[in-house]
């Protein structure tokens, strides 16, 4: 049978304005979902010989596989350079799904070794500094005992929740964003936040009691769209002052820690945080008599997503660690 792939429909010579419009043709079969996954490996690996290494395969091989994903889809998916390989608009445009069929694929995998007791698999969580710091240490010994044999692996902040669909992060537990979250999310509120104001033993403004005492500080404090930076803000226009000063934005902890350390900035973490890190930073807590409230802190994964068992269960250990923590008094 001939292929009609690449064959056009026959048209009469000359424009019909009565005519429909032009349909373009689709694919002649469904790409095979090997070869999406194939395309995330190449695109993430940079180059087809990285991929082969990665996949324990060899370059020909590879390049036989994407050529047939090519034609199932009737268009390049990259380009080849002296540097590697870099998507086409094309190929772009599909990574997202590709890398989402990815996660999809391990996770069958894992689920039915799961299901049949194999306590071992991959699982990527992202965790914000109060999530590492405070609820971790709370979490993790239970579950490597019950899971002996699971890779875990933990992104820092910042990070986008793009990564929630492609399932790298499997979910992450963090501050709720400021913004209204698509119907795509699923978000599980955990605990209420306070926060801490920090300086460095000696400061001027170490024994501040009032925020009031702080209207002319200058301050080192994450992005200005953070949950701290906005609790922090909003504290100070209830006490009637002007914006807290921001000299220095910065996104890491320990970033944040070393400039408070060695100068005169303020800073601002969560209250559990500083606990947690009191002794290796040498930071000291201001005591404010006004509240300053924190981030909402909420568990958050792709609406869609069906987690393994591992991945069940590590979120109910977040879960409880955040609910116990909140008994406590912490956390809120």
């Amino acid at each position: 049978m001939r292929s009609t792939r690449m064959n056009k429909p026959l048209r009469e010579p000359g424009p019909d304005p009565t005519s429909a419009p032009a349909r373009v043709d689709s694919p002649p079969f469904l790409p095979d979902p090997a070869g999406l996954v194939l395309l995330a490996e190449i695109a993430d690996a940079g180059s087809l010989s990285a991929a082969a290494r990665a996949l324990g395969t060899t370059q020909p091989a590879l390049s036989k596989q994407l050529r047939r994903l090519e034609e199932a889809l009737g268009a390049p998916v990259f380009e080849r350079g002296v540097r590697g390989v870099q998507a086409t608009p094309d190929g772009a445009a599909l990574l997202a799904r590709a890398r989402a069929i990815r996660a999809q694929v391990r996770q069958a995998a894992e689920e039915v070794a799961q299901r049949r007791g194999a306590r071992e698999g991959r699982l990527v969580v992202a965790l914000s500094h109060f999530a590492t710091l405070v609820l971790l240490p709370r979490v993790l010994p239970g579950f490597r005992q019950r899971w002996p044999g699971l890779s875990l692996t933990v992104l820092p902040p910042p990070f986008g929740l793009e990564g929630l669909r492609e399932g790298r992060p499997d979910f992450a537990v963090m501050s709720m964003p400021a913004e209204r979250l698509g119907k795509e999310y699923r978000a599980r509120a955990l605990c209420a936040t306070r926060v801490a104001v920090v300086a460095r033993a000696g400061h001027p403004l170490a024994g501040a009691r009032a925020l009031a005492e702080l209207a002319g500080a200058d301050w080192v404090l994450p992005s200005p769209d953070s949950a701290i930076s906005r609790g922090l803000t909003r504290a100070f226009r209830q006490a009637a002052l002007p914006p807290p000063r921001c000299a220095v934005n910065c996104e890491t902890l320990t970033g944040l820690e070393v400039l408070v350390r060695h100068g005169d900035l303020l800073g601002a973490v969560p209250m559990e945080v500083h606990l947690a890190r009191a002794a290796a930073s040498g930071l000291v807590r201001v005591p404010l008599v006004e509240p300053v409230d924190g981030a909402r802190v909420a568990l958050l994964r792709w609406a869609d997503a069906m987690p393994t068992p591992a991945s069940a269960d590590l979120e109910a250990a977040f879960v409880d660690a955040a609910h116990g923590l909140a008994r406590e008094g912490g956390g809120g």
